[in-house]
């Protein structure tokens, strides 16, 4: 077992910060992909008029 025990009040705080924590980098992988997307689609277009 670990050196500091956590009662339950703890345990759930430490998981309400954990839940707060992994959206943020859960947004930041889609944010890329939108962009990259973008980023496509005005290549293909670049492509397509050239």
């Amino acid at each position: 077992m670990g050196k500091y025990q956590l009662d339950s009040k703890g345990k759930v705080a430490v998981t309400k910060f954990h839940e707060k924590q992994t959206p943020s980098k859960f947004d930041k992988k889609q944010h890329l992909e939108k962009i990259r997307a973008e980023y496509l689609k005005k290549k293909q277009k670049q492509n397509e008029t050239d």
